[in-house]
């Protein structure tokens, strides 16, 4: 059978999509993401959607025309938190032929639909085109901010078992993967026993021989001296997305945000002092009901103080049955469209002075693309993708190799690389 992915959204939605690979691909199944694959028919158009944002919703039902086009008679099945918040919605569009809440009912349901098709190639032929492998380890979510569907879509949370985890990696090391990240909706809640999240990381570290480990997102709160020790191994990678959501602390508080800034800084300080080269990335929602533009002025400064070395900005964006839908003082979109560049150009000022804060040092990078030209991209430790020329060398997708930072290209805003011996 042959099957074409479309995954919106975040890690988490990543990893559901590329397990859905990793289990078919074994029983001879054709299954890849939409941008790698090259059959020129699909047996089953799956999307994977999303539901963070209004404009999320929009995108992951846009995504099916584009679809239905290249490969017309596909049977199209939805998936996902877009699913499962809004399944009428979906099972009303056009050429939809199935909405699927749960992971298991997916699996079966795929399972009955390849009596329908052949198999389209051998095990042997499979080789996986991704250059490192996001491990789930935690879902849902306790906290309930009050702009946030996600609790909705996901439900409360639930961690995977250690033993589960380590069964994963393994598998995944086996299969030449040389870094991991680990992803989720909440990972700084995971929880197997007496193990946290440092518990975790180092039994990882410990108990398997991945050379790198890396973390998706994870929330502000306080985290044990242990976690950031684990900074100083250097399988561990020093770059870490928290996300500030707002610099305002009165803003926070209406988020129902579980921190203010005060406690953000400390942990950034934590972070700094355990690994000074550290990337620290992170999300701001811009124009939040009753952000006024003083206390959107006290992100900027709060934002230029922290000196993130990447910010996502998103404009606040309402979710049916969320607190924040109702809540007095909406912004318009206008204004909104305004704070978002003003940050936005901010975000492009701090990112340019991290990547030139590392010219001159030396990195091991992972190689994730090689073009036609020799020309390779990859990413540091810390998170700063770097463009390299392989000319002459023998050096593959997956493999980490020693790279000198040389310059920093503005156009491509990217820094240029040089391999060392």
């Amino acid at each position: 059978m042959r099957i074409v992915i479309k995954t919106l959204g975040c890690k988490a939605n990543r990893y559901e999509s590329d397990r859905i690979q990793d289990v078919f691909e074994i029983s001879g199944w054709y299954v890849r993401d939409f941008v790698q694959y090259k059959m020129p028919e699909a047996d089953v158009i799956l999307i994977n959607t999303c539901t963070v944002t209004h404009a999320a919703d929009r995108k992951s039902r846009q995504s099916l025309s584009p679809l239905l086009e290249r490969f017309p008679g596909s049977k199209t099945i939805i998936f996902g938190c877009g699913a499962n918040v809004h399944k009428e919605e979906y099972k009303n569009l056009p050429k939809v032929d199935y909405v699927v809440q749960k992971r298991e009912d997916l699996y079966k349901l795929l399972k009955k639909l390849s009596k329908e098709f052949p198999n389209e190639c051998s095990v042997s032929e499979l080789v996986s085109n991704r250059n490192r492998s996001l491990i789930k380890i935690q879902d849902g979510c306790n906290n309930f901010c009050t702009y946030c569907i996600i609790p909705y879509a996901r439900g409360r949370e639930k961690s995977v078992p250690l033993k589960k985890i380590l069964e994963e990696i393994r598998e995944k090391i086996a299969q030449g993967y040389k870094e991991i990240v680990l992803t989720g909706i909440n990972i700084g809640m995971w929880k197997d026993g007496e193990k946290d999240l440092a518990g975790l990381i180092k039994t990882i570290l410990n108990e398997t021989n991945l050379p790198r480990l890396r973390l998706g997102s994870i929330e502000p709160q306080n985290y044990p001296n242990e976690f950031y020790e684990l900074f100083k191994n250097k399988q561990f990678c020093p770059h870490l997305h928290v996300s500030l959501q707002s610099g305002s602390d009165e803003i926070l508080k209406k988020m129902n945000r579980h921190y203010d800034t005060k406690l953000f800084t400390e942990m950034v300080k934590s972070l700094r002092k355990a690994a000074p080269e550290i990337g620290i990335t992170t999300d701001i929602i811009v124009g939040f009901p009753g952000e006024t533009d003083e206390l959107f002025e006290e992100t900027l400064k709060y934002a230029r103080e922290t000196n993130f070395s990447k910010i996502h900005i998103f404009p606040y964006s309402k979710r049916k049955g969320t607190l924040a839908e109702k809540m007095p003082g909406q912004i318009s979109s206008a204004i909104k469209k305004l704070r978002c560049k003003k940050l936005d150009e901010l975000e492009k000022e701090m990112r340019r002075e991290f990547y030139k804060r590392n010219i001159g040092k030396n990195y091991e990078i992972l190689v994730e693309a090689i073009k036609e030209n020799s020309v390779a991209h990859g990413f540091t430790p810390n998170y700063i993708k770097v463009r390299i020329n392989l000319a002459g060398s023998k050096i593959k997708p997956k493999n980490i190799i020693k790279v000198s930072l040389k310059s920093f290209d503005e156009d491509k805003f990217e820094m240029v690389g040089e391999l060392q011996n």
